[in-house]
């Protein structure tokens, strides 16, 4: 593939995201006390705050959710435990194409390591999702509930259960990643702490979670049809933040992976830069 004005081999089943400044988090507050009053465990909006414009470097991230077809290569090619939904080792017919699930942050950084990649941080996922922009959902500002795989009615809380990767191609990220939001729950290499500045205290934050994004196809709890899709609605944002303990594995959490963009150099000639040399004494 190439760009304007460089040369942009991107790796296989992923997608390209460039440098250059962009909006992560938010100033919205939740005023009304709407998540508190629902018995949620934090006011909407208050472990995304302050809003901040940033840049990092360009990077790439994968295309849609690693597969349990991908997920059985590399538990064959390394002996690792297969996922406890397989109930085998391998994964169910016809479901090579679904995410992977029930595998923890280690699961997934394993399988990450394997493939020559890394997962991505925090704010790789929320650019690769909101775009420069600063989307509220990867496809705008319009919540949209036939763009992703969400259960948006309480009368049936799990939605229609995990789906083929890009089956929702209308809710792709304006990169092109696809189901960042909807179908599961993805890790990132993220502790679950305060944003720079923030003002938000939780005793969630000493607790060594890793942090999940881009919710998932269940339910959000019992609550009437106006509230359920409201909650759905304010979890389905690019720049919501979930959390769980790195051992943690459930129905609805799986990932994806992210990569380094190479050097000038090794881009257009294949040459890597060599590695600074160790002082010695």
């Amino acid at each position: 593939m190439i760009l304007a004005g460089c040369f942009e081999n991107v790796p296989e089943g992923m997608v390209y995201v460039p440098s250059g400044e962009f909006i992560i988090g938010t100033n919205e507050e939740d005023l009304e006390n709407h998540a508190l009053s629902l018995g949620l465990d934090k006011p909407w909006y208050a472990d995304e705050s302050p809003e901040r414009r940033t840049d990092i470097p360009g990077f790439y991230i994968d295309r849609y959710e690693v597969t349990n077809l991908q997920y059985y290569i590399f538990c064959q090619a390394t002996d690792r435990k297969p996922p406890r939904n397989w109930k085998g080792q391998k994964f169910p017919e016809d479901q090579g194409n679904f995410p992977v699930t029930h595998v923890s942050f280690f699961d997934a950084a394993a399988y990450a390591k394997w493939a020559g990649k890394r997962l991505p941080n925090e704010i790789e996922w929320e650019k690769a999702a909101r775009g420069r922009a600063g989307f509220i959902y990867p496809w705008g500002d319009d919540f949209i509930p036939g763009n992703a795989n969400l259960a948006t009615s309480p009368r049936n809380k799990t939605g229609q259960g995990p789906k083929p990767v890009g089956s929702f191609p209308k809710g792709k990220s304006v990169y092109g990643a696809h189901d960042m939001i909807g179908n599961v729950w993805e890790w990132v290499w993220d502790y679950y702490q305060p944003y720079p500045d923030s003002n938000f205290q939780s005793a969630a934050f000493e607790k060594k979670h890793y942090v999940l994004r881009g919710m998932s196809y269940m339910g959000v709890g019992h609550f009437n049809k106006k509230n359920f899709r409201k909650v759905v609605a304010l979890k389905s944002r690019a720049s919501y933040r979930e959390h769980l303990s790195p051992l943690g594995h459930k129905k609805d959490i799986g990932f994806r992976c992210a990569k380094d963009r190479p050097g000038f150099m090794e881009r257009v000639f294949g040459i890597k830069s060599p590695k600074p040399e160790k002082a010695t004494t």
